[in-house]
């Protein structure tokens, strides 16, 4: 399993076995370590952001000795405060802890879900990790693919928590710990995001406390890093230049990293320029071209051992690698704005349909749409009410994914009938429905926030950017995601979140004395890359989308329907080939997976 999990730069491993427990850890920063004393063992990867308080609160209440390491200090807060320590910690955490005397194993993971750890129970034992390839590597079983999770990928891009792209291995949700125990498994919620909103509705006084919570969690990211070995992703958006900014009142000059594209709609090189500018960062900048994705592509699939078809990871990819050769240890990112303080646009989107909800039912019922059938239901102007009504009467959550090319179409038309049989189509989205059922929120739109802090931040964009610094040799920390901002941001009474349809209003109000008004009226970017257009013009990309649809493995799998490939394959050929070019990203991107990770291991044991 030590094995499995080791990556590139990672020298130092280490096995503690116990009576009924085996421990392991492969490391390569200081924070990542293991303890056993007194019969608690720890392995942990968790840089914790609250550290020195923690240090505080066992020195001032233990007889522990100084300077514990990071498994030490959590044995220590565990003998103090059990299981609820885990209350106590703020920053990116995973781990191990097996006790002697209880005779039980407790598996935790941070409030957000920055880091992983799949488990897998197989009779009496259970199997552990923070990457799905170390179960693998020991599991009872051939390994089998998880239909139902392969599904949500396709329309994820990423294998959303509790599944994993295994049967029978699942992945720990975030802020949850797993207990184990003769034989049973208990998983338990120890905190969630309790969206409790403020009567207060001063635009100045949730300006002020926005930005200093903003402030005050850079800083406390800043807690412990040298400025020669730190840097900022700067994607040249609001969330990565506030970071950069209130970097910059600490560690002038920040050493700022951004990527561009020739490709026009893609680059916002312009904004990045302008932050870094006006902030006097020392500015790193990298022009990528169609031939850095066909090298990186094998890369990032070889990395993540579940299917990843976020596009951008390549840009985070090469931006990592920047700042690694730029002697950078450390790289802070903006991710998480957008679901704190409302910056997506489908909430907006879904905004506008909400107005038609607002319609007593009586006359959408028996006026609006009975008169609306008499309009054209093709996609024309005069056929767009009829359009607006169709998706207004979609029930949340499944209006906001409604736009998803594998929910327009017959699900026949796409996927093997075994698919369907194993997968019906009205369990598609179970998970996401699940989030934003469960919202602790009063308001549609806190639920959006909600159930894209599961999704869109903990399985998709953490996973992004964390995965690709690792591959990269840096490691990556998330000042947006400070446990403080988070309860903040949750009290914000919506609102002020949203004004009409003016996204993110009290953070441009908290922010238009900090960042240059160019980059704070910016429409939103990120981090997207022209994959889409690199498939139609680079000869490389080309012929590797097209082998890898032709293949005979690829239409063998099972999964989709022959038909499907090639209307995908010309759809992208059309006029909108950035729409479907993504879809087909996600198709090459599964394929190259299941040759990397279950052909190729195949091909490794039967050779040894």
């Amino acid at each position: 399993m030590i094995s499995a999990l080791t990556l590139p730069g990672e020298v130092q491993s280490e096995a503690l076995g116990r009576e009924s427990v085996a421990l392991g850890i492969s490391s390569r920063w200081s924070f990542q370590n293991s303890a056993s004393t007194a019969g608690i063992t720890v392995v942990a990867d968790a840089e914790l952001v609250n550290r020195p308080e923690l240090e505080k609160l066992v020195q001032s209440a233990t007889t522990a000795p100084a300077n514990l390491s990071t498994s030490a200090l959590l044995s220590w807060l565990y003998r103090l405060r059990g299981i609820s320590f885990l209350e106590l910690l703020d920053g990116a955490f995973s781990f191990a802890l097996w006790d002697d005397e209880a005779g039980h194993l407790l598996l935790g993971l941070d409030r957000v879900g920055v880091n992983s750890i799949y488990w897998r129970q197989e009779g009496a034992r259970i199997l552990f990790g923070t990457r799905v390839g170390a179960l693998r590597a020991v599991q009872s079983t051939p390994a089998e693919v998880n239909r139902a999770a392969l599904i949500q990928y396709m329309l994820l891009s990423a294998v959303p928590a509790p599944h994993s792209i295994y049967v029978g291995t699942n992945r720990l949700l975030p802020g949850h710990y797993l207990l184990y125990k003769k034989g049973t498994a208990r998983q338990v919620r120890y905190c969630d995001i309790d969206y409790i909103e403020s009567d207060e509705q001063s635009i100045s006084h949730w300006s002020r406390e926005v930005r200093e919570g903003i402030r005050s969690a850079v800083r406390a990211s800043l807690d412990g890093l040298s400025p020669e070995r730190t840097g900022a992703y700067l994607s040249g958006g609001t969330d990565s230049s506030s970071v950069v900014a209130f970097m910059s009142e600490a560690h002038a000059p920040v050493k700022t990293f951004s990527i561009f594209f020739d490709e026009a709609p893609y680059s916002e090189i312009e904004f990045a320029r302008t932050t870094a500018k006006h902030f006097c960062t020392e500015h790193h900048e990298l022009s990528l071209k169609s031939y850095d994705a066909y090298e990186a592509i094998p890369k990032i699939v070889n990395y993540y051992d579940e299917p990843f078809a976020n596009s951008s990871a390549i840009g985070s990819y090469f931006c990592a690698r920047m700042a690694a050769d730029a002697g950078v240890q450390t790289l802070l990112a903006g991710d998480g704005g957008d679901e704190l303080f409302a910056g997506n646009e489908r909430y907006a989107t879904d905004k506008r349909f909400a107005l038609y909800e607002a319609i007593p039912k009586w006359i959408r019922k028996g006026l609006v749409e009975p008169i609306a059938t008499f309009l054209p239901a093709n996609g024309g102007k005069l056929g767009l009410p009829r359009r607006y009504i169709r998706r207004a009467n979609i029930p949340l959550p499944r209006r906001l994914f409604s736009y998803n090319f594998l929910l327009t179409e017959a699900p026949e038309s796409i996927f093997e009938v075994e698919m369907l049989s194993a997968v019906p189509a009205e369990t598609w989205l179970e998970t996401v429905e699940t989030h934003f059922k469960s919202a602790p929120a009063q308001s549609d739109l806190n639920r959006f926030l909600y159930l894209d802090m599961k999704v869109t931040l903990g399985d998709n964009d953490l996973r992004k950017v964390l995965g690709t610094a690792e591959l990269a040799g840096v490691r990556s920390r998330f000042p947006l995601l400070d446990k403080r901002l988070i309860e903040l941001a949750a009290k914000l009474p919506v609102s002020l979140k949203m004004r009409g349809f003016q996204k993110r209003f009290i953070f441009k109000e908290a922010m238009k004395e900090i960042l240059p008004r160019k980059v704070l009226n910016k429409k939103k970017h990120g981090f997207g890359v022209p994959i889409s257009l690199w498939f139609l013009r680079d000869p490389q990309l080309a012929t590797l989308v097209k082998d890898v649809l032709r293949d005979p493995r690829t239409r063998q799998r099972g999964y989709f329907k022959a038909d499907f490939l090639d209307r995908l394959f010309q759809l992208h050929q059309g006029p909108d080939a950035h729409y479907f070019g993504e879809i087909l990203w996600y198709v090459v991107a599964l394929e190259l997976w299941h040759r990397e990770h279950l052909e190729r291991t195949v091909e490794t044991v039967c050779a040894r």
